[in-house]
């Protein structure tokens, strides 16, 4: 009798043992479980999905991720100072100008060895463009945008208009806006970037770093600020006398019925179906930014990507993220829930995604989107062309001379190694 109630005890003890054991373990289990920091620079309601996304990720992976808000406007600044001091995140939400600039620094790790040819061939060239420099992959895209051109259906009925008469060519979009009475034709920025379509359809460009050359005061550059300058000035030309306001001015005339026509992206489509022009979102159409006379087509492209922080804790479980979070399943989502262009060919064939018709209707106008040069001087490139473009719209500076200044300023400052091309 002794002997079993000695023998229950033992047994009892041994079990305690074993369950303490198994508490501590799992103790150390939570202790080290693997956590990484995310940086996060997108809006509140682009944070919803994000948040949902990263609970998917972790219930998958057993990877933790904290994230961390940053003002996107503070995005450079604070993971240029975080980096330099060795404290940075292990992924960050990139602008795509920020890719070659933070890998010229140190700051990046290279992901070459991790994307696989599938990979290369399923994102769209422009968007992954970005992320490729120095002969290396830096990251990989997520919603990716590029300008075209939105326009009121019912205001191209009221003219006469017909859908199978849309402007194929840039000089045909001139005729186009005539059609409309006197300033409902089309309403354009004074921005460098919004010309920019009107200079690669003409045949111009910006610089081409393959023969070092700068290539914005060219013949057929200034013959595309011309072109848009012209429509800029038309009689069919909503007018644009404020310039420092005219992002906002734009879509307010567009979604009120006022003008026919604005060039836009696709980050603009929320605020422009609350208009009451847009009370039917089907009145929306989007119309591939026209080809030049010769036959050239782009449009700038911009948009956001995930890169892994040089000091990052655990590049495995960084790399598993930013797959996770440029994935077919977090593209959809991101298009259902916050009309985000997919940055995968692959993904555009999704339910979620094709039942979007707005980001469907997008997929021709990156299909001929074209992606600026990628150097770290890239997102500079602006502070000199703003200014100027601005100076020959509002008639201080011709075509010709403002372009040779801005060419003359990325010389000097920019890329003092490189020829300007007359």
């Amino acid at each position: 009798m002794k002997r079993t109630r000695f023998r229950a005890i033992a047994l009892a003890l041994v079990a305690t043992v074993v369950v303490a054991a198994a508490i501590v373990a799992s103790a150390a289990a939570r202790t080290h479980a693997t956590t990484i920091t995310y940086w996060n620079t997108m809006n509140d309601e682009e944070t919803v999905t994000v948040k949902s996304l990263i609970s998917q990720f972790t219930s998958q992976t057993g990877i933790n991720v904290e994230i961390v808000q940053v003002p996107f406007d503070q995005r450079d600044a604070k993971f240029t100072t975080a980096s330099q001091a060795g404290k940075g995140p292990d992924v960050m939400r990139a602008e795509i100008a920020d890719v070659a600039n933070w890998g010229s620094k140190g700051f990046l790790s290279d992901i070459t060895a991790k994307v696989t040819a599938k990979d290369k061939a399923d994102f769209l060239p422009a968007a992954f463009a970005y992320y490729n420099y120095a002969g290396k992959v830096w990251g990989l895209p997520q919603a990716p945008d590029a300008l075209t051109i939105f326009y009121n259906k019912a205001l191209f009925k009221k003219a006469g208009i017909k859908p199978t008469a849309l402007p194929k060519t840039l000089p045909a979009l001139n005729q186009t806006c005539a059609k409309f009475p006197a300033k409902q034709g089309i309403f354009l920025r004074a921005d460098s970037y919004w010309v920019q379509p009107w200079v690669w359809g003409y045949g111009g460009g910006l610089i081409n770093p393959a023969t070092k050359q700068i290539l914005i005061a060219n013949k057929q550059s200034v013959a595309g600020m011309d072109a848009y300058k012209s429509l800029f000035s038309a009689k069919c030309a909503f007018p644009n006398k404020d310039f420092s306001n005219d992002y906002g001015n734009a879509q307010t005339a567009f979604k009120n019925g006022q003008v026919a026509m604005i060039v836009n992206g696709p980050w603009s489509t929320a605020d422009i179906l609350q208009g009451p022009a847009f009370k039917s979102s089907s009145n929306l159409g989007v119309l591939v930014i026209p080809k030049g006379p010769g036959g050239k087509q782009g449009s700038p492209v911009g948009g956001n990507g995930f890169v892994i922080g040089k000091g990052t804790s655990d590049f495995e479980a960084s790399w598993k993220f930013i797959s996770f979070m440029t994935s077919g399943t977090a593209q959809a989502a991101f298009a259902a829930k916050n009309n985000l262009l997919p940055s995968r060919k692959s993904s555009y064939a999704l339910p979620a995604v094709k039942s979007n018709r707005l980001i469907g209707a997008f997929l021709p106008q990156m299909n001929v989107a074209t992606a600026r040069p990628v150097l770290p001087q890239g997102g500079q490139i602006y502070s000199d062309f703003g200014p100027n473009v601005q100076k020959i719209l509002n008639g201080q500076a011709t075509a010709k001379s403002g372009l040779a200044t801005v060419a003359a300023a990325w010389k000097l400052k920019l890329f003092p190694d490189y020829t300007i091309v007359k």
